[in-house]
């Protein structure tokens, strides 16, 4: 994610020379998947990661040797060796990393985005490198299909596809490397309960880059002492909904109130926005007393089909730390897509 980057870059290191590092094309097994972002500094300290190890080093390195320069370069690397003492990764897969200066038109480039954008919109950045003219690079913000053009039919038709599905993904078309990149892939979270297990959430999400809203009746718990990270919500039962912020479809939803009747009166309201995931801290025997509760009153089967309930992966979590990451574990493969 651009944004985290960039608020370290405006708070520790503005003023300093910097070179940005993306990862715009990689296949099979490597460090990252998400098409990472990283800044070297010109002390040789950096901001982000794009994996770590050996081939971090080896693209620092080359940073800072551009540092200063208006030289771009893209930096290939193969990752399929198999001889354990050989400087070369032995994951599996092969990865390119663009290097160009962190220059000011770039800065200007993300901070619009981020200033105008939100992850509620489907906005994407379009990124072509030509490697025929010294790596060229041309970037664009991209919010409706019909924005995309290309001279070449085939490339273009793929381009806009890849938009429609809103999924990260790059290719190669003769000497030009695109990528599409979705930088608002993780969604917001809304924790409904600022007990130990909202504020272990709370501050797990924080450190994979998620916003956090937090609601409750109880004001001695929203405190930023508490929640430092997050936005804080004083909220009422019975609630009322109109106060609440919109919850859009891409968002998700943990509840973790102090008491069942708020867990329905939630469920009820929650369903009708049907949210990407809907996760409900409960036992078996407390889910199947309101899961009947609400299909008597009619609510939609397969909303209520969808909560988590249980919340969380099975991983014998017993302390509130451990049903933390448990229940952030279910929510990123929630949003990864991964079937468990």
């Amino acid at each position: 994610m651009i944004k985290p980057l960039l608020k370290q870059w405006f708070d520790r290191a503005e003023g300093q020379q910097a070179v940005l590092c993306s990862v715009i094309e990689w296949n099979g097994s490597v460090p990252r998947k998400d098409y990472p972002l990283m800044l070297v500094l010109t002390d040789g300290s950096i901001l982000g990661t794009i994996g770590g190890g050996s081939m971090e080093l080896k693209v620092t390195a080359a940073a800072r040797a551009l540092m200063g320069q208006s030289k771009t370069q893209l930096l290939n690397f193969d990752m399929t060796g198999t001889d354990v003492q050989a400087d070369i990764g032995l994951c599996g897969g092969t990865l390119k990393v663009l290097v160009e200066p962190f220059s000011k038109s770039l800065q200007d480039f993300y901070l619009s985005m981020i200033n105008q954008m939100s992850p509620s919109q489907n906005t994407m950045v379009m990124l072509s490198v030509d490697s025929a003219q010294n790596y060229l690079v041309n970037r664009q913000l991209i919010s409706q299909r019909k924005e995309i053009h290309n001279s070449d039919n085939e490339v273009q038709t793929k381009l806009q596809n890849i938009f429609e599905n809103q999924k990260s993904q790059s290719f190669t078309s003769g000497d030009h490397y695109f990528l599409m990149w979705q930088p608002f892939s993780p969604p917001k979270i809304h924790i409904f309960g600022a007990g130990h297990v909202g504020q272990a959430v709370a501050d797990i999400a924080q450190f994979n880059n998620l916003s956090v809203i937090v609601y409750d009746d109880r004001t001695q718990l929203l405190t930023p002492d508490r929640f430092p990270y997050a936005q804080l919500a004083s909220t009422q039962f019975p609630i009322k909904w109109e106060d609440i912020p919109p919850i859009n479809s891409s968002d998700f939803v943990l509840i973790a109130s102090r008491e069942h009747r708020h867990d329905h009166e939630l469920l009820t309201g929650i369903l009708k926005s049907q949210p990407g995931y809907v996760g409900l801290v409960s036992s078996s025997r407390k889910w199947k007393i309101l899961s009947d509760s609400l299909l008597a009153e009619g609510v939609d089967p397969k909303s209520v089909a969808k909560v988590h309930a249980p919340v969380g992966l099975n991983i014998d979590a017993q302390t509130v730390p451990e049903i933390a990451i448990s229940i952030l574990s279910e929510m990123i493969a929630t949003y990864r897509g991964v079937q468990i």
